[in-house]
């Protein structure tokens, strides 16, 4: 059957939660063709008993044992039909006009990937009473690496031509792994960075977060720092290194650089290490990428890395005064770098 785009939603549990997703969904068709896939990745009582029926919607329910965030968006991606594709989490909600917007635009144009501007809402009152707050207007831009890298748009943000995700996460760069999971959307990211797409923009806050207080993967900093370094180290390991794949490389180490910058005092120096590592071995470009005009102006004199470890000695906290884990659960998660 043909649709004009799969929604796709890994989800654990939270049924509850799924409704405000689904009710944001059913607003949003208006005539397109539409199915939904919920993959129910080994919640404790089936989604499908929870949700079968819900407001009439198309939905498609798959249900798998717990692998995991990534695993389950790639089956919902192998499932899927539709021209189009969007990811949702289990927390998102979309404007009433985001689906007709982004796939028209896309038919016009016939680009590869859409985005809008980002709002949040939180969701602890009656789908009716809800309300949207604009977040974030994002830049256009139209190079993969400095979208995908740079911009980094909430997961429910970009609606993607099927073809051009299957072509580059059949056989990603980065391969699957449990690691990745608590940055699940930052792994497709990376895996799209490396090549040239067609990319438009809508003007708009039409993409929307939800904020609770139900457990995130992104409860423990530290759990999610280990996720994106993995990411970063998979990538840096695994990409190409040639003149297509320069730009991804670049902004990469810059990411690098800059989160290393970020990181508090007297944190995991097997951590550290492989942060600024990864900002050595890759490609260049200009000091004003990495800071502010004083740091500019001391890497001048000192280097980039002595400045950089200059001001975070002056300007952040000791790690001891913002860790939610211990410091031996930190050294069991930095040592599964290892695998990488």
């Amino acid at each position: 059957m043909y649709y004009d785009l799969s929604i796709i939603i890994p989800a654990y549990n939270r049924a509850e939660m799924l409704k405000y997703t689904l009710q944001s969904i059913k607003n949003a068709i208006h005539n397109l063709n539409v199915e939904v896939i919920i993959v129910d990745d080994g919640s404790k009582k089936p989604l499908s008993e929870q949700l079968q029926g819900f407001l009439n919607l198309p939905i498609r329910f798959i249900r798998q044992i717990n692998q995991g965030s990534i695993v389950a968006r790639n089956r919902g991606l192998k499932e899927a039909e539709g021209k189009y594709v969007l990811f949702l989490d289990s927390d998102d909600l979309v404007h009433a006009d985001k689906l007709t917007l982004q796939v028209s635009d896309l038919e016009e144009s016939q680009a590869d990937v859409s985005y809008t501007d980002e709002a949040t809402v939180k969701l602890k009152e009656e789908y009716s009473n809800l309300v949207f707050q604009p977040k974030r207007i994002l830049r256009h831009v139209n190079h993969s690496a400095e979208f995908y890298l740079a911009v980094q748009p909430i997961p429910s943000n970009p609606i993607y031509r099927r073809s051009y995700l299957v072509q580059y996460l059949s056989n990603p760069l980065v391969p699957e792994n449990r690691i990745f999971d608590p940055v699940g959307d930052v792994w497709i990211y990376y895996n799209l960075a490396a090549y040239d797409a067609k990319i438009t923009k809508i003007n708009g806050h039409y993409s929307i977060a939800g904020e609770h207080e139900q457990e995130r993967y992104t409860d423990h900093w530290e759990n999610l720092g280990v996720a994106s370094l993995a990411v970063m180290m998979s990538f840096m390991k695994n990409c190409p290194s040639s003149d297509l794949t320069h730009e991804a490389r670049r902004l990469v180490g810059e990411c690098a650089f800059i989160s290393w910058r970020k990181l508090p005092k007297n944190f995991n120096s097997a951590f550290e290490h492989n942060m600024m590592d990864i900002w050595q071995k890759a490609p260049k470009g200009s000091l004003n990428h990495l800071g502010g005009r004083f740091f500019q102006t001391l890497a001048k004199l000192i280097g980039a890395k002595n400045a950089a470890f200059v001001l975070r000695h002056i300007q952040r906290p000791d790690y001891s005064q913002i860790q939610t884990v211990s410091f031996e659960d930190l050294k069991e998660m930095v040592a599964i770098l290892h695998s990488i």
